[in-house]
């Protein structure tokens, strides 16, 4: 298949959920020739469905179930990831779960959740990931944050905590794996996945609010990222793309 990234290998994590930020970056790589490891945790059938949907785009696609909480397991992933499509260019740790919670009502348990699966899996997996990467000379990571990484709100505070700490941690790795890898963010605003699409702010009048008067489609996402791995991206590294329609500024 021809495109941007014709011969290049991603795996992405939380891929695997219909109407997701996940599944779109998998298929603006795909659309870009770039063949996928698709993973999620609990989805099995969800996610062999959408590699199905992704061969027919012409690339390779194998659906991989694993939780990136879980150290051992961020292992096993990249390493089936490298047998099952020869090779791994492109690693982006998107998995992620926003829990509303008043600060109060907090548990340990909570915490210690949060900063697992945005902190310490990508940590991890961009650490095994990179170990591949640099024996072949190249590699791309991409650190899916939020644009509450520069924001508090007061119900997602071990969320705000831990996707501030993800930009930062892009940063730290940027210097540590450069010149071969470059690392960097994305950090989407209000994303009108399905699942946003059921929640209490996807309301006209909140929409109305943004600059754009539009909300982030996944896709916008999934076009940045294909940005920051192609080699239209290639000078970046250590950086954040704000894909929100203007409701936060810098």
């Amino acid at each position: 298949m021809n495109g941007r990234l014709a011969g290049r290998t991603a795996l992405v994590t939380g891929a695997a959920r219909p109407g997701s930020i996940g599944r779109a970056i998998c298929a603006a790589l795909a659309e870009e020739g770039a063949d996928l490891a698709i993973n999620d945790h609990g989805r099995a059938a969800e996610a062999e469905e959408f590699a199905g949907k992704m061969r027919a785009l012409g690339v390779r696609a194998v659906p991989l179930e694993g939780d990136v909480t879980i150290v051992d397991e961020c292992r096993a992933l990249v390493d089936e990831a490298i047998r099952g499509l020869g090779h791994l260019d492109i690693l982006v740790n998107n998995a992620g779960f926003a829990q509303h919670k008043p600060f109060m009502q907090i548990t340990e348990a909570d915490f210690d959740h949060s900063t697992s699966l945005h902190l310490k899996g990508p940590f991890f997996l961009a650490q095994f990931a990179a170990a591949h990467m640099q024996t072949r000379g190249f590699g791309r990571i991409v650190n899916i944050s939020s644009e509450q990484a520069y924001i508090g709100y007061a119900d997602l505070a071990p969320y705000t905590a831990a996707k501030g700490g993800l930009r930062t941690l892009t940063k730290s790795l940027a210097l540590a794996l450069g010149p071969t890898i470059t690392v960097n963010t994305v950090c989407p605003g209000p994303t009108a996945t399905d699942k946003f699409k059921l929640g209490p702010e996807y309301r006209p009048e909140i929409r109305d609010q943004i600059v754009l008067k539009r909300w982030v489609e996944p896709r916008d996402v999934g076009r940045s990222v294909v940005f920051l791995v192609s080699e239209d991206g290639a000078a970046y590294t250590g950086q954040t793309l704000d894909p929100n329609c203007g409701t936060v500024m810098w």
